[in-house]
């Protein structure tokens, strides 16, 4: 099975649209990791003439605009709710410290909405359960934090755990790679 997404823009082409979903109980070292990584319009050696807005546009998203808190405490200001997910290239999902407990429907069916219009979704960590309580990974292979995969495991049955691996990429072509524990669909 080939995953309906996007590929990553050639340096010819207009930034992607990445939504960076804060839910509260972010990881905030999961979404400044990713900040980093898709937010930089910094050129790279792979890219040396990317566009001088980079190669994407970061939106931070949560449930809705406004503060946020994140695991530890650190507060995180968001400038849009999940709206932003409606026409993201590529939705990332980090962790959250209460990562057994399932996110709001209505964050459930904006991924399963992105997910079935082809968007790119990766989740970093613990974001995995996120991912797998919209149903998104049934069937396919994913993992989490190596501390975290035998739950992850057995909440979600249909989910094909892999604890032995970095990372899971589900579709084709070359993207970046966050951190262990990326799922990528």
């Amino acid at each position: 099975m080939v995953a309906r997404r996007s590929a990553p823009p050639s340096p010819a082409t207009a930034p992607l649209t990445v939504a960076l979903l804060a839910l509260p109980g972010v990881v905030a070292f999961d979404a400044v990791l990713a900040g980093q990584v898709f937010g930089d319009p910094t050129p790279t050696r792979d890219h040396p003439r990317a566009p001088a807005g980079g190669l994407y546009t970061l939106r931070l998203c949560g449930l809705g605009p406004g503060p946020v808190t994140a695991a530890g405490g650190l507060p995180f200001v968001l400038p849009a709710g999940l709206e932003a997910l409606a026409d993201a290239h590529t939705i990332v999902v980090p962790g959250v410290a209460d990562h057994e407990q399932p996110p709001p429907p209505t964050v459930l069916d904006a991924l399963r909405a992105a997910h079935a219009r082809g968007a790119r979704l990766l989740s970093i960590c613990t974001g995995a359960f996120i991912l797998a309580a919209a149903g998104v990974l049934d069937g396919r292979r994913a993992t989490t934090h190596w501390a975290r995969a035998a739950r992850l495991a057995a909440l979600y049955p249909r989910v094909c755990v892999d604890p032995r691996v970095l990372y899971v990429d589900e579709g084709v072509g070359r993207h970046e790679k966050l951190t262990p524990g990326d799922t990528e669909i």
